[in-house]
């Protein structure tokens, strides 16, 4: 009997700090002997649970981190590995102090929750350095963060509750704020891939826009689990969060090399030129419909404006300007428009299934160039061919 109530207190005790972790309200035990120790077991099934995701949290995060830095030397993976370590850090910072080795009051709990914020700017910088590649400065890193870690520095010294707050209302404005310029700044990172670039695989936005989604829902959570958390909140949070960074991990890695070119294709001449004479415009459209009609550059599936600058002898300013201001149309139209007419002569003439027809006429899958070759005849390859080109 003694060894049982033992036992009980024990688990009193760990259901009551697992309560003080969590900055739930203190705990009104059952009074049958029965019940309390069904309660006290589920307490203790949640104490595993969240020891489990915390190490599978701390082990993801971590191998990330090493991942991307074995990737390459660009900013963008050096800005998710750091960001990997500072959370994997956070998490194994909250692993160890699960461990009921001592009670925390609610300010020490609060300071141990609000050093997560330094880690709110990174996944702004992230953001940013998809985007728009080469924008991010160091000054601009370097105030973001102070932004976030002042606050923390002033409420861990005076320990006055209205700082906490503080970094929670400036959180949630950082939060906003990057919401409405990543509304602006994607569609406008679209077009300039269609001013870049003749193909869209690996490179389309909807892998941005969710992992933009992924941030401001992270966030959201954060805060909430901020402000008021339960243990069950605190499993909710932290399995989201890691499933999240699953899928956003995945199409970092995935995608980044498209995302080097990007990177290149964006950054500006040295040297701006001058507007291009209507003498030298013209000569400009008379080597680019020779690389497309006689050379059949269009056949490269992965062509882009520097390699047509570079083949005619210009600059990509100037053949931007060609096909913007004299074919009044992008890049990627210009070029799938001679892929599609092409496919039209094979589809006419032989007798190749749609994915070898698609690897023929440079697109660099069957899926792309049904959407592409729908949108322009307004019906599919199969249905084409079937009717005849008339």
């Amino acid at each position: 009997m003694h060894r049982r109530r033992q036992i009980i207190g024990q688990k009193e005790w760990t259901a009551r700090f697992l309560f003080v972790f969590l900055r739930s309200a203190p705990i009104d035990l059952p009074r049958s002997e029965a019940q309390r120790d069904y309660h006290l077991l589920i307490i203790d099934l949640m104490l595993y649970a969240i020891y489990f995701i915390y190490g599978l949290c701390v082990m993801f995060y971590f191998m990330m981190a090493w991942l991307f830095y074995r990737k390459d030397k660009e900013l963008l993976s050096r800005l998710v590995t750091v960001l990997m370590l500072v959370i994997g850090m956070q998490c194994l910072k909250d692993l160890l102090f699960i461990k009921p080795i001592a009670e925390l009051d609610e300010t020490d709990w609060m300071i141990i929750t609000s050093s997560d914020v330094i880690a709110i700017p990174l996944y702004a910088f992230t953001l940013i350095e998809l985007c728009s590649p080469a924008s991010l400065t160091r000054r601009t890193i370097i105030i973001h963060e102070l932004l976030f870690i002042v606050p923390f520095v002033l409420f861990f010294i005076t320990r006055d509750i209205i700082y906490y707050y503080a970094e929670i209302l400036e959180a949630l404005v950082y939060g906003l704020c990057y919401t409405i310029w990543a509304a602006f700044a994607i569609p406008r990172y679209h077009r300039e891939l269609k001013r870049r670039f003749s193909y869209t695989e690996n490179i389309n936005l909807n892998w941005l826009r969710a992992i933009f989604l992924s941030f401001v829902l992270m966030l959201a959570l954060w805060i909430a689990d901020s402000l008021h958390a339960g243990y069950s909140f605190e499993i909710l949070y932290m399995s989201s969060s890691l499933v999240l960074w699953m899928f956003i991990a995945y199409n970092m890695y995935k995608h980044e090399s498209v995302l080097d070119e990007l990177y290149d294709g964006m950054d500006t001449d040295p040297t701006p030129a001058a507007d291009a004479t209507e003498t030298e415009m013209s000569e400009i459209g008379r080597r680019i419909s020779l690389l497309f009609d006689k050379d059949q550059i269009f056949l490269n599936p992965n062509l882009k404006v520097s390699d047509i600058a570079t083949a005619i002898g210009t600059n990509r300013t100037y053949v931007s300007e060609f096909f913007n201001k004299e074919e009044e149309c992008s890049f990627y139209d210009y070029v799938n428009r001679a892929r599609i007419e092409y496919a039209c002569t094979l589809l006419d003439g032989s007798d190749a299934n749609i994915m070898k027809i698609a690897e023929l006429s440079g697109f660099n899958s069957s899926q792309s160039f049904i959407r592409v070759f729908s949108k322009l005849k307004g019906i599919s390859p199969t249905r084409y061919r079937k009717d005849g080109c008339n």
